[in-house]
């Protein structure tokens, strides 16, 4: 077994998973192989193992790439704007904007239903998108531009439900400008309409 440079062993990891993802929008989960992925950036199995020990482990380390984007996510642009502009710039942050991504995310939800590794890939994913629009919200509870009562993560989770199933309308049957429509008037119901301005003024 060859030995590893440590200072190109993420570079390595980075380029087998940027693979796993080409292969994976174009033949799905069940039809990618450990060979599919070597053929695609020019090394044998055996290279590809020596990072991933299994299909599965590659898979989960396809979903957990998603994970790391919410991970980044800061908060500083979101400051002093209105709490409508501010979901709105959220959701074009996690939207699955081009059908490489769309075609990864579920076939990973597909592949979750039958594997424990991914599946808790999947929960990770969620959990974190939970976390970023909850802190969202308790920052903006704190500023008094969220005039409501619910707790934060009740609305955070109700939100991931509301982004999820709107991802899924893209997919199948609406276009991105009217899920994005929806998005805003689903924000504004789920919060009641009860968002003041910047400057704390009442917004109707």
């Amino acid at each position: 077994m060859p030995k590893v440079v440590p200072e190109y062993k993420e570079d390595a990891k980075r380029r087998i998973i940027d693979a796993a993802m080409d292969v994976i929008a174009e033949r799905g989960c069940n039809q990618m192989t450990i060979d599919d992925v070597a053929k695609r950036i020019g090394v044998t199995k055996g290279a590809v193992y020596w990072y991933f020990k299994s299909k599965e482990e590659l898979v989960a380390a396809v979903l957990n790439r998603f994970q790391s984007d919410i991970e980044k996510t800061t908060f500083e642009s979101f400051y002093n704007r209105p709490i409508e502009e501010v979901f709105s710039q959220l959701f074009e942050r996690f939207s699955l904007a081009d059908d490489r991504q769309r075609a990864i995310f579920f076939e990973m939800f597909a592949l979750a239903a039958r594997n424990t590794e991914v599946r808790h890939a999947t929960r990770e994913y969620y959990a974190g998108l939970v976390a970023t629009f909850e802190e969202v919200i308790k920052r903006e509870k704190k500023k008094h531009f969220i005039q409501t009562q619910v707790d934060p993560h009740t609305l955070a989770l109700l939100l991931v439900a509301l982004y999820s199933g709107l991802q899924n309308y893209e997919m199948v049957w609406m276009y991105q400008n009217e899920i994005k429509d929806l998005w805003t008037e689903g924000t504004k119901i789920l919060f009641k309409t009860s968002y003041t301005g910047t400057y704390g003024e009442e917004k109707l």
